[in-house]
């Protein structure tokens, strides 16, 4: 393999299915060396498939495929002594361990962090699982769809009001929970010096999505208010438009808030009269008449095909964007041109293409260059090289300089400093993402163009004002606050003597914005050789569609994950909210990060070329390999499993207003377990529905009958009674559940704060445990909270200067 930005670092994954392999992929494809141990039967995801021709096969499975290139691969037998004394072994080398399995299973095994950590004190350990270490759920079983299902998700955005709440059409939880370890767990690795040890990750895939994405935008006002959303099965309701409409060949994502994009779409549709009411200019008068609105629109829609609906309402400046399916989507020249599709060869497999890198970096761009490795491939070889490696003795971590020699008053990013451009969601995220870690982070804004978030209701004791969003400061916790107009010449100078003392520029503009200011990646490097530069359009700095207009609520349209996003066979659902967004914003602290590293090594900065559309389309990666293998076009799934390797695996009701249970069964096993919860009944017992393959025949009946069989249960009282026969089943929460249940209570996921402006309020607080260095939280800043302290003692400015910069709304 060539060259990749963590390179050095080595990695032990011991992981199955879907989380802690794609955390770990992300290290190996940018250059980590990466060892997945398997058993002697292999990782669970070589079964699931999908396989070509459907002809099952432990080396052809595309979801396998998928999650593990660039790795080295080994098989261990860890019922046995003997086996453990060797992973243990190969432990005492690594810098890493990723593991995602049960907290009891660990420990029995004797590989849980106090055991490992005692032959090396520098080792990070990720532990990815849907609940988390601790808690009262930490030993229940669950997959992904439990994981998603209890972080509120479905319940408050995703799903028609009187039906079951909707997951996407693949493995979300997963993926997110991947993502946030390896953010993290990279953050851990880098400062590991800084801190003076390695330490434990303990991720719950279900408590980073509660917090990040539901969380953020519901939290604050329901502690506040008692009032709290849920889903609409219409898309945004606060604006409009903003759905997914029908159109001659497939659907839009129809979006149109600020007045000059409702202008630029009644321009494409030929300005109907009603289009030029007065009142219609406003996005809020326009929700509140979308029955009226949206047949209106859909009419004209059903007209025209979705690629001309989009390049037209592109051109008028107006971000609509077409739903593209798998192959629409994996197909685009857009990314033919930038190279996303990637070709890999294996022996038993031969040629095939798999999705490449989820950003880019230009001096060492990473993505997948080796194929998956076969079932042990590497035993041989890592075996004969156990113990030729250096392992971590103490003596190489150290605190860094100023700490107070135990490590426990520095956080792994102390010293970094952040100058962040980013808007709204996404960008302001990566900024929190690298404060929580110990960052020092400005976030740069004006108040001649105040930021979208700030407006957002509710308001901290119903008072109004950019200063007291409470969903703001959620979602900007760990960011500052400096303000310039950077319409002024003498503003942008600020800037970039800011940049000129930081280490990491953030922006989420579009390509060419930042350069308008005088603010590209080659004006910075000028005052500032080493810098790391992050830029996040939406899809990526060059290419077809370099200079597409997108909400985080319609990104995912682009990347064929809407199109798997609704109920079995039907029209695509729209995800009300921007689960883009912290996605996206995890994911660009994991570039930032990956970044730095590279520049610690070879003291270079980079400017890393972060497309959105590219880093969420590695979620559709399992759909693509079916698509790769077969020709077959995935479709809308409901919450059945999304490869069929699971049955019943659905949401189901239960008693009470809106009450849900997400149940999954896999293993054999679970569905005894099921099958005596439920009493044996006798259509249960058939032996067709003994083994999973006659059970995912049979999955409509079977769905049908546990239906009737939960709806007069209460949720939480029948996910007990389920887990207790060992089948994986969560409640189905909602907004007032997550502040109100005992897990989420127990990790203090979310915590009441007091805002420097003298009100209450509740926020997210650090939804990743780590052993050593707990999160750094604070509320969202008020704006140009940091001015003092950044202008007059950062950059030297006298206070005279200062004053009048001030008065002349330069610094403002």
């Amino acid at each position: 393999m060539s060259s990749g930005a963590l390179e050095g670092i080595r990695v032990i994954e011991l992981g199955q299915r879907v989380s802690a392999p794609y955390c770990a992929k992300l290290f190996a494809d940018y250059g980590a060396d990466v060892v997945k141990v398997e058993p002697p039967s292999g990782d669970v995801a070589r079964r699931w498939g999908p396989f070509p021709g459907d002809v099952p096969h432990l080396e052809k499975s595309g979801l396998y495929h998928f999650l593990n290139t660039n790795k080295r691969g080994v098989t261990l037998e860890l019922t046995r002594p003997d086996e453990r004394d060797l992973l243990r072994r190969l432990v005492a080398e690594a810098d890493v361990l990723i593991e995602n399995h049960a907290p009891t299973q660990m420990r029995e095994w004797g590989l849980d962090y106090r055991a490992l950590s005692d032959s090396n004190p520098g080792l990070v350990m990720i532990s990815i699982t849907p609940f988390g270490q601790t808690g009262p759920y930490c030993e229940w079983k669950g997959y992904d769809l439990n994981a998603f299902h209890l972080s509120g998700t479905g319940s408050r955005y995703c799903g028609y009001p009187d039906e079951a709440p909707l997951e996407h059409g693949t493995f979300a939880a997963d993926f997110f929970g991947a993502v946030t370890a390896a953010a993290w767990g990279l953050a851990a690795l880098f400062g590991r010096k800084r801190v003076g040890s390695g330490q434990q990750l303990d991720v719950s895939c279900a408590e980073a999505i509660a917090a990040t994405f539901v969380g953020g935008q519901n939290i604050g006002g329901y502690a506040q208010d008692g009032v709290y959303g849920r889903r609409t099965g219409v898309g945004m309701p606060l604006g409009a438009p903003a759905t997914i409409v029908p159109c001659k060949d497939g659907h839009v994502w129809m979006l149109a808030l600020e007045p000059g994009q409702w202008n630029g779409l009644a321009r494409v549709m030929g300005n109907p009269d009603w289009m030029q009411l007065e009142m219609f200019q406003d996005m809020y008068v326009r929700a509140q008449n979308s029955d009226a609105i949206y047949p209106l629109i859909e009419e004209w829609t059903r007209k025209h095909g979705k690629q001309e609906i989009m390049d037209r309402c592109q051109e008028e400046g107006c971000p609509v964007t077409a739903v593209f399916d798998v192959a629409e989507a994996a197909m685009q020249p857009h990314l033919t041109e930038r190279g996303y599709r990637v070709e890999l060869e294996h022996a038993e497999l031969g040629r095939f293409q798999s999705l490449g890198a989820p950003f880019k970096l230009p001096e060492c761009p990473g993505g997948p260059e080796r194929a998956a490795p076969l079932l042990g491939q590497h035993d041989a070889e890592v075996r004969a090289n156990l113990g030729t490696g250096k392992a971590r003795p103490t003596a190489d971590i150290r605190p860094a300089r100023g700490s107070s020699g135990d490590g426990r008053s520095s956080l792994p990013l102390d010293g970094i400093r952040v100058a962040n451009f980013g808007w709204v969601w996404a960008g302001p995220v990566v900024g929190q993402t690298l404060g929580f870690l110990g960052a020092e982070v400005y976030k740069i804004e004006s108040r001649t163009r105040v930021d979208l978030t700030r407006g957002l209701p509710p308001f901290a004791e119903g008072i109004r004002d950019p200063n007291r969003s409470l969903s703001n400061h959620a979602c900007w916790a760990g960011n500052g606050s400096v303000t310039l107009d950077l319409k002024h010449e003498e503003a942008r100078h600020l800037a970039r003597q800011l940049i000129a003392e930081s280490d990491v520029v953030i922006e989420n503009f579009g390509p060419g914005v930042m350069s308008g200011f005088g603010l590209g990646y080659d004006d910075l490097r000028a005052v500032k050789p080493d810098i790391v530069m992050l830029s996040m359009p939406a899809a990526g700095l060059y290419g077809p569609l370099e200079n597409i207009r997108t909400y985080g609520l319609s990104l995912t349209s682009t990347t064929g994950l809407d199109s798997l996003t609704g109920y079995l066979g039907g029209p695509p659902v729209p995800v009300e909210n921007a689960f883009a967004d912290p996605y996206n914003g995890i994911m660009g602290a994991f570039a930032v990060l990956t970044a730095l590293q590279h520049r610690d090594q070879k003291g270079s900065g980079q400017h890393v070329d972060y497309s959105q559309q590219e880093a969420v389309m590695q979620m559709v990666g399992p759909a693509f390999m079916d698509y790769e293998f077969n020709g077959r076009v995935a479709t809308t799934l409901g919450n059945r499993h999304p490869l069929g390797a699971g049955a019943p695996h659905g949401v189901f009701r239960c008693a009470g207003e809106d009450r849900w249970i997400s149940i999954a069964v896999v293993e054999d096993e679970e569905w005894h377990g099921l099958v005596r919860a439920m009493g044996r009944p006798d259509w249960a017992t058939a032996p067709e529905l003994d083994l999973s393959t006659g059970r995912t025949l049979h999955v409509d009946g079977i769905h049908e009958k546990l239906a009737a069989w939960t709806r007069d249960f209460d949720d939480r009282e029948l996910a007990v009674r389920l887990q207790q026969e060992g089948v994986a089943a969560t409640p189905v929460l909602d907004v007032a559940d997550l502040l109100e249940d005992p897990h989420y209570r127990a990790r203090e996921t979310f915590i009441p704060v007091r805002h420097p402006l003298g009100f209450d309020e509740t926020i997210y607080g650090g939804y990743v445990k780590m052993s050593r260095t707990p999160a750094r939280v604070n509320p969202g800043p008020a704006m140009g909270r940091d001015n003092d302290y950044v202008f007059k003692e950062l950059l030297g400015l006298p206070e005279e200067r200062y004053r009048s910069l001030v008065l002349q709304k330069i610094i403002y």
